[in-house]
């Protein structure tokens, strides 16, 4: 396990939950549930492996999910948002996370592009269809290499890019 990853991704989450705790009520919240992106396999295989949060982590696997298969994705996300253990953690202020891995192998004007727009805009997930309001969970992005020009640019627009000293651009010459 890389300490600095891990050291990385820690204080992330303890920034994002701190400000939670700050501004309790989803109106406050509305514009500070912004998804943290962190580019690299490195962050995959650390959530994976962290013990400190994985009890609160629940993951939706881009790359396992077609990308025309939007249904898919709205049912996990109310799946997620009705669980018992992550009501209890929120009460706890112990706040649920959303892993969204893999997010380059989503595919530019899919469905699943499309369906994750409204989730990770902080304007809109806060009331999201079926009564689902995200203010109250961490999201956090990752992809499987340090290249965001794979990612869409409406998703990429997003995205609070974490590392952004490792990522890579957009080559666009």
């Amino acid at each position: 396990m890389n300490e600095t990853i891990k050291q990385q991704i820690i204080k992330e989450i303890n920034k994002k939950e701190a400000v939670r705790k700050e501004k309790k009520g989803a109106e406050k919240l509305k514009n500070f549930s912004w998804p943290s992106f962190f580019a690299g396999e490195e962050y995959n295989q650390e959530l994976d492996q962290n013990s400190e949060i994985k009890d609160r982590i629940n993951l939706i696997d881009c790359e396992k999910i077609s990308n025309e298969n939007k249904e898919f994705l709205e049912k996990k996300i109310k799946e997620i948002y009705d669980s018992s253990q992550n009501k209890q953690l929120i009460q706890e202020e112990n706040f649920p996370i959303i892993w969204f891995k893999n997010i380059d192998q989503i595919k530019k004007d899919s469905a699943l592009e499309k369906a994750l727009l409204p989730v990770f805009d902080p304007a809109q997930n806060s009331s999201l269809s079926k009564g689902v309001n995200l203010t109250q969970f961490l999201l956090i992005a990752t992809s499987k290499g340090k290249e965001v020009g794979k990612i869409p640019n409406p998703l990429m627009s997003r995205l609070d890019c974490i590392n952004v000293d490792t990522a890579q651009p957009k080559q666009f010459f």
